[in-house]
């Protein structure tokens, strides 16, 4: 074990140093090579003080990273101390660093020609040899520390890897059974060597290797899914097969067994098969919530795969939601399938479960309050963004919904005043101050305070001149109060141009033409509106019923002033006006 944590450390200070300049390598390597037979000599005491000194300030400054004082004072220890190896061994790991491969080679043969039992020394050396490319070099020095350090597996290790780099794939099989002739069979190794089999078209030997593994290891069921994906690969189909039903004796309910045979029917086109295995499979707590979401993904986005149905998929998703019930991804998964099939209210149950977990995902929460407002419940909506500011408190769009929900519950002061906060995170976001400044608008005029909102919808225009629904509503409510109607009309008359089929809109312009007593016009752009589904709005059948009186025929206008009657909500004044037969005279503005 210490050995391991040396090995590591004499490479990551390597690694730490910074490429410089190779100061005075000629002169070093010079020295080096003159004292290759110099025999280890004894120092007296000063020189032994003099050498331990300056070996000290070279480390330092090396770790400190000044390596031209590093190299100087490295020198001047080999001046004192022409045989030292270890001072060669620090030299080679600065030239490594700087990639001076060639000054780094002498070195290390130095070192290893002076102490050639130090084992750091020989994996210096092995470790150049290797950068420099010389791989059967590297490996005669790894032959030599396997002779040399018998208990040492991982060299035999080291040594195939560098043998199968530069795909030299028989030597470093032949390294592999070397050791596996020591210690016998062994999963890493001959799962490696099945690989290099492969790799050099020996599937006969491929195939012996997972053979030997099972007999070895006969209740290893994944041993024998890879020799039945060996066997598929060569389409063995029934081989494989034989695989998969040994598999079941062994664990009939282990979940990658039914993965397996799920994999495998598909492949065959028996889907029926393949469905209940799959189903098993999701049911099993064995295989982790990932593996069966990406696989369940993967049958979702493959175009290849047959289509399976609603119904099936919907049963996996409910397995995947009772063996983990607190799982985030398993509920957002089921969110977004049952939103992609229109079943929002199902949708909305999955993300709650979501944040009953984990409310650190914005998305979840915005994904949450677009179901709510596609299911007009502001309830809700007001409920979940208000909780969700406390979460993330500079999100703008959570303002909007609080606002938005606020307002439809005719709680106009709290509206503005989450509008008017929300403000002040939208930055230079144009779009996001329009429908900020929008739902101002609307909420202060419901407020009563008419000159704010036209302030806010004027900001709106600024921005955006074609804005249909503050053209629509400023136009509206400037007729409603008789006030600017020469303007009114100008923005209704853009309002329609932009959207001709419109009722909503074709109603407002017909409205700010009536209150400036152009009846016969406004009457044409009202049956406009009833043409394209006005008939069912009240308040639309109600106002034709008021231009056709103007126009004088009161018979008709009662008629629709009955129907708007039966639809429902309709103005104040509707009762009135059936029972007189006349639009009787206002105290207040809006004759809605």
């Amino acid at each position: 074990m210490k050995l391991g944590i040396k090995f590591g450390i004499a490479f990551v200070v390597g690694s730490l140093v910074l490429s410089v300049g190779s100061l005075r390598a000629n002169t070093l390597l010079s020295a080096s090579n003159k004292d290759k037979k110099q025999k280890e000599i004894s120092l007296t005491e000063q020189q032994k003080l003099q050498f331990d000194f300056a070996f000290t300030e070279a480390n330092k400054a090396v770790l400190l990273g000044d390596l031209d004082k590093g190299i100087s004072l490295y020198a001047s220890c080999l001046k004192v101390d022409p045989s030292s190896a270890v001072v060669r061994y620090e030299l080679a790991n600065i030239y490594m660093s700087q990639e001076n491969y060639d000054s780094a080679l002498e070195l290390a043969r130095g070192a290893v020609s002076l102490q050639a039992q130090n084992i750091w020394y020989q994996i210096q050396l092995a470790n150049i040899y290797q950068k420099k490319g010389m791989i059967d070099q590297a490996c005669d020095v790894y032959n030599e520390l396997i002779e040399r350090n018998p208990d040492r597996n991982d060299f035999y290790y080291l040594q195939a890897s560098l043998y199968a780099s530069v795909e030299k794939f028989a030597e470093a099989v032949e390294v592999y059974n070397r050791l596996e002739k020591k210690l016998g069979i062994m999963e890493g190794v001959s799962l490696e060597k099945e690989r290099l089999y492969l790799k050099m078209g020996k599937k006969n030997l491929a195939y012996a290797e997972l053979q030997k593994l099972i007999k070895k290891f006969p209740f290893r069921a994944d041993f024998y899914g890879m020799l039945a994906d060996l066997y598929l690969s060569d389409n063995q189909e029934d081989k494989a097969f034989k695989q998969y039903q040994e598999i079941l004796k062994i664990d009939p309910d282990n979940g990658l067994v039914h993965f397996y045979l799920a994999d495998f029917y598909r492949k065959k086109g028996e889907l029926e098969k393949s469905n209940e295995a799959l189903a098993k499979a999701f049911a099993q707590p064995d295989v982790a919530a990932d593996q069966k979401i990406q696989y369940l993904l993967a049958l979702l986005m493959n175009p290849d795969q047959a289509k399976l149905e609603d119904n099936y998929l919907r049963g996996l998703l409910e397995t995947l939601e009772k063996v983990y019930p607190e799982n985030v991804r398993v509920h957002a998964l089921y969110a977004d399938f049952l939103r992609k099939r229109k079943d929002s209210k199902g949708a909305r149950q999955q993300l709650r479960k979501v944040l009953e977990v984990d409310k650190s995902n914005y998305i979840v929460w915005e994904e949450l309050l677009l179901i709510d407002n596609e299911l007009l419940d502001f309830e809700d909506m007001y409920a979940v963004s208000s909780e969700a500011i406390k979460y993330f408190p500079a999100q703008p769009a959570l303002y909007i919904f609080k606002g938005v929900s606020a307002a439809q519950k005719s709680d106009f002061k709290t509206a503005i005043t989450t509008f008017e906060k929300g403000l002040v995170y939208i930055g230079e976001n144009v779009q996001m101050r329009i429908q900020f400044q929008t739902y101002l608008g609307d909420a202060y005029y419901q407020m009563g305070n008419a000159e704010k909102a036209f302030k806010a919808y004027d900001d709106v225009l600024l921005f955006d001149p074609q804005n249909v629904i503050v053209l629509n509503n400023y136009s509206y409510y400037l007729s409603v109060r008789k006030e600017r109607l020469q303007e009114a009309e100008k923005m209704s008359s853009q309002c329609v141009a932009l959207a001709a089929e419109n009722s909503t809109y074709l109603d407002t312009h017909a409205w700010v033409l009536y209150q400036l007593g152009k009846f016969q016009e406004a009457r044409q752009f009202m049956e406009k509106a009833l043409e394209n589904g006005g008939g069912e709005s009240a308040v639309i059948v109600e106002h034709y019923g008021d231009i056709l009186f103007r126009l004088g025929e009161k018979d008709n206008a009662l008629i629709e002033w009955k129907k708007a009657l039966d639809i429902g909500d309709g103005s104040k004044l509707l009762s009135e006006k059936i029972k007189s037969g006349t639009i009787p005279e206002e105290n207040v503005r809006d004759e809605e």
